[in-house]
């Protein structure tokens, strides 16, 4: 039991009698915040005026106040010190009637009321035998109480460490008998013997197992995990070891991965503090208000998995307020919750469960709001009707998209239900308020947003002292929570046998281990810079009789900490130190204190450069290669893998042949990836290089897939030359392209070509009916102004339906927009074509609507003996001497370099293939088919392509390959020079395709090669 343990059971009976409730240490720190406060508005602050609304004040306030008076200091003596004092002494004295008004106690008075339960004698452990371990006399109020039980005991029995047996001694009024009268003989009774002596030890033999070095301290840690599995196979048990800390907030977390690692079980002193989501989601939401509830920190929230009950229209429902104890040494002795709370009873509100589907992260990224309530409803509305302009787009080219964005309308149904009643409450919050005002908004806020909010509000809680200072600003109080919320400590179990001890050095006062290591012995982290206390320094403490902390004193305690730690040793002390500082990328030297300890064991010095690499010779693992040499010492199977293909990778020879056999024998997974890498380099053509040799029953799932039992758009039927088996994945797959993100200086491409083609159809539809058509130079200047108009108007029902995320970036791509239109326009009427425009997106084997052409239909195109074909023609124009067709398809990309007379190696194939349809459906000649590029970047540019005889018997041969490609099941990884690289289905194949590709048997490539020579 611990000092403070005992005296919070000592004190319990009493502090109930006077009514008093304990309070935490940030409660501590939110009551000198309200003093300090208080005493800044009353202008009562000389000393600290200048500091006194910096962050940092009201906890090094709380800090000095607690020494204070755990030292007995009246506030008349601390006044006659100078200026600070008098300052202190006001603010000391505001402290305790905040106290006294709120019936708190705090760790001074909580020992006070334990001195008094002891000299009544009532209490149960009063006037029992005492064995005192190792203890610290921390203050002068510890003392008294130490003092009291020592006089109600029978019996006292004291341990100390040499150097801190004088607070004992004097405390018992006994001479201690010393324990080091022996000679030592051992590398640790030497260490303890002569650590810090002014005397030169004696000469010794090095210990190659006293010290090492690691490049990093996540790899002293590893070193230190594969040590503890030495030990345990020499028969030391795991509980009979000890990982002694001095920066525990440092190095617990990087102990615990190598422990976890190495399969070790441990027990952390302190628990295991893991990120804790709610207190995190909670901090985002706050983020997101701070920053005009903008949607990366929406999306933030979401991802951290805190997404409460929902009702049954998918808006959040309140939970009930449940009380959660804060995380206190003081208030953990105090565990009974208050009176009054129905703690767990559930809510009268059904509840239903809802699954956040990981696309609305993408959507509130995409949406890019920033604003209140009314922002993000017509932001998402705008979003929904973009993704139902992308489908209509969509329906030009292929289906292969439709699923997915449909799948996002609904999504984004769903999130308006949720996120909208929560962006009302995040747009609600105070500029600036008083504390009260935002315990009050946030609670309700943690009970509306939260699934699990009770660490949140336990937090919350403890700043109700707080409740009259302000106003403070959204930020600040974010700074304020963002300390506490971050991070869940989970407590350690009861027992903690079988299980390496891991824990600050001064929770191993009393304790005793077979092996004991102590990281962290590098410059700067220990010892740590002791630091004069900020508010009242070491002048001002020598002015005051009693015992306050002088920068003599923190030395000599961060000397006993290494004390301590070779004290808590029975047989073995090693010591490391981490030779690297990886996040600033600079080296690291040791600290004098591993100096002084190899001084102590051999009896001599060496210069830093010998001890340098004698102790990195001890570790000898690497950041570019973290295994060890020896296979057998691996911690996991990870080292254990690189240290044997180390090792393998010297071997030469046959020697060298099925040394890392092991890796396919023990790992399934790698052995099938490893197998198919391997057949994917081969001459031969295998299952690995993509959809080759199926067996029957793919046969008969691919038969359903022919071109003659399914609708294929042109622009599918487009990527077998290219590649068949990005045919595959597209075009019988379905599969799409992973999403790249759109920057916010640009229209999104998907957006801009839907836009330009929607201002082609309405344009064409009002030259039509005012009779303008075909374009030509008489009436040029007209139809530049009717375009600006239908430009003007779609752009703004555009505006209106997407809300674009920043308005200037939008009206800047309109303008883009406009000068393409207009070029394209000016282009047509230089030609004075002959071709009268008959039909606008004329559309086959798609849904119709009000943006098709009237004559568009349901039936999809059949040519060619059975090849189905579904699309869209952009325009279908009729020559007005020789009553023929010409079908075009508007491009706004870049132009083809090689102009194709037929089917331009089987990659073109949109003329014929519209021509075919136009010919099938509307029972008319057409003539050609043709791409016109009609922007600045397509250099309004047309391709023409006639449909004679040739230009259909090579269409054919194209069409008929791929349909035995797709009845014989042959889709390979085949590219075309040059389609990797801008392929969108790279990452499934890899960066050498083309490579592998060259390497395979030519022949069953000859139907693929004859096509790609196609003109």
């Amino acid at each position: 039991m611990t000092l403070i343990q005992l005296a919070a059971n000592l004190a319990s009976q009493p502090m109930g009698h006077a009514s008093l409730a304990p309070i935490s240490r940030l409660g501590i720190e939110a009551i000198a915040a309200r003093i300090v406060h208080a005493a800044h508005r009353a202008q009562k602050l000389h000393y600290f005026e200048p500091v006194a609304e910096t962050p940092g004040f009201p906890r090094a306030l709380a800090h000095t106040i607690t020494e204070l008076r755990l030292q007995g200091i009246p506030a008349d003596d601390l006044a006659a010190t100078g200026a600070p004092g008098v300052d202190l002494a006001l603010l000391m004295n505001l402290y305790l009637g905040e106290l006294e008004q709120r019936s708190l106690a705090d760790l001074p008075l909580l020992l006070r009321l334990a001195i008094e339960e002891i000299a009544r004698g009532n209490h149960r452990l009063a006037g029992l035998p005492l064995v005192l371990l190792d203890l610290t006399i921390e203050s002068q109020s510890h003392e008294k109480m130490l003092a009291a039980l020592i006089e109600k005991s029978p019996a006292v029995f004291g341990t100390a460490i040499t150097g801190d047996e004088q607070p004992l001694q004097s405390l018992l009024s006994a001479v201690p008998e010393s324990l080091d009268d022996k000679t030592p003989v051992t590398t640790l009774d030497r260490v303890r013997y002569w650590l810090f002596s002014p005397q030169q030890p004696p000469a010794a033999a090095p210990d190659p197992q006293l010290i090492f070095s690691a490049p990093g301290e996540n790899l002293e840690c590893v070193e230190i995990a594969r040590r503890i599995r030495a030990l345990a196979e020499q028969g030391i048990h795991f509980d009979r070891i000890a990982i002694l800390l001095r920066n525990v907030e440092q190095y617990q977390p990087l102990v615990e991965e190598a422990l976890r690692r190495a399969a070790i079980p441990a027990y952390f002193s302190r628990g295991v503090a893991r990120p804790d989501p709610a207190g995190r989601a909670f901090l985002a939401l706050l983020a997101c208000a701070g920053e005009g509830c903008s949607a990366s920190r929406f999306a933030e929230y979401l991802s951290l998995g805190q997404v409460p009950p929902v009702d049954k229209h998918g808006a959040p429902v309140k939970q009930p307020l449940q009380w959660t104890p804060p995380d206190d040494e003081i208030l953990a002795n105090f565990p009974a919750p208050p009176p009054g709370l129905d703690i767990g009873k559930p809510g009268a509100a059904e509840e239903f469960t809802l699954s956040v589907p990981i696309g609305w992260e993408k959507l509130l990224v995409d949406a890019a709001v920033i604003g209140g309530h009314d922002r993000w409803a017509r932001r998402l509305r705008g979003l929904r009707r973009e993704f139902q302009a992308q489908l209509r787009d969509l329906d030009k080219e292929d289906e292969s998209n439709r699923p997915h964005i449909e799948r996002r309308i609904e999504q984004l149904k769903s999130l308006e239900h949720f996120s909208l009643p929560l962006i009302d409450m995040l747009g609600a919050l105070p500029r600036a308020a008083n504390w009260s005002e935002w315990l009050d908004r946030l609670s309700d806020l943690a009970q509306v947003a939260l699934r699990h909010p009770e660490s949140v509000l336990g937090v919350l809680s403890e700043f109700e002292p707080m409740g009259e200072v302000g106003p403070a600003a959204l930020d600040e109080v974010y700074d304020v929570l963002s300390e506490r919320l971050g991070l869940l400590r989970n407590e350690p179990p009861r027992r903690r046998y079988g299980q390496v001890f891991v824990g600050s050095i001064e929770e191993a006062r009393g304790r005793a281990f077979e092996a004991v290591f102590l990281p962290g012995l590098a410059e700067g982290l220990f010892p740590r810079r002791a630091l004069e206390d900020p508010l009242l320094l070491d002048e001002h403490r020598l002015n005051l009789a009693a015992r306050l902390d002088t920068q003599d004193q923190r030395v000599a305690r961060e000397r006993m900490l290494l004390r301590y730690s070779a004290a808590a040793a029975a047989s073995r002390f090693v010591v490391s130190y981490p030779r690297m500082d990886v996040v600033q990328a600079r080296p690291r030297v040791p600290s004098f204190y591993a100096l002084e300890v190899l001084r102590a064991a051999e009896g001599r010095l060496p210069s830093l450069r010998e001890f340098e690499k004698r102790s990195a010779r001890s570790a000898p693992a690497r950041l570019d290669w973290p295994a060890p040499h020896d296979p057998n010492a691996a911690i996991d199977d990870a080292e254990y893998d690189l240290a044997s293909l180390q090792a393998a990778l010297q071997l030469r020879g046959a020697a060298a042949k099925g040394s890392a056999r092991y890796l396919v024998e023990s790992n399934a997974s790698l052995a099938r990836s490893l197998r198919n890498r391997g057949r994917r380099w081969r001459n031969r053509w295998s299952s690995a290089d993509g959809l080759v040799d199926p067996d029957a029953a793919t046969l008969e799932i691919l038969a359903t897939q022919r071109l003659s039992e399914r609708s294929y758009s042109p622009s599918t039927l487009q990527a077998f030359a290219a590649c068949p088996y990005r045919f595959l994945l597209q075009g019988i797959f379905q599969f799409r392209a992973r999403e790249a993100a759109v920057p916010l200086e640009q229209m999104d491409p998907l957006t801009r070509g839907a836009l330009f083609h929607e201002v082609q159809f309405e344009l064409f539809r009002k030259l039509k009916a005012s009779s303008l058509l075909p374009i030509g130079p008489e009436s040029l200047s007209k139809i530049l102004d009717i375009a600006d108009h239908v430009l003007d108007h779609v752009a703004a029902r555009f505006e209106d339906d997407l809300a674009p995320a920043i308005p200037r970036v939008w009206k800047s791509e309109v303008e883009g927009v406009r000068t393409d239109l207009r070029g394209w326009i000016q282009q047509v009427a230089a030609v004075q074509s002959e071709w009268l425009p008959l039909h606008f997106e004329f559309g086959f084997g798609l849904a119709l609507d009000e943006h098709r052409d009237p004559q568009s239909t349901k039936e999809e195109a059949v040519i060619l003996n059975g090849i189905r074909l579904r699309g869209s023609i952009d325009l279908v124009e009729r020559h007005m001497q020789r009553n023929t067709l010409r079908v075009t398809d508007h491009k706004t990309g870049r132009a083809l370099l090689n102009r194709p007379q037929h089917v331009g190696g089987g990659a073109i194939l949109q003329p014929l293939l519209y021509a075919l349809a136009a010919e099938k459906l509307l029972e008319q000649t057409v003539e050609c088919g043709s791409l016109y590029f009609c922007t600045q970047r397509g250099d309004f540019s047309e391709m023409s392509i006639s449909l004679d005889a040739q230009s259909r018997e090579r269409l054919s041969r194209v069409l008929e390959t791929i349909s035995e490609s797709i009845r014989h099941g042959f889709l390979p990884a085949a590219p075309q020079l040059g389609a990797c690289t801008l392929c969108d289905y790279r990452p499934v194949c890899g960066p050498y395709e083309e490579t592998r590709a060259r390497r395979k048997q030519r022949d069953r490539l000859d139907p693929l090669i004859a096509i790609r020579n196609l003109p």
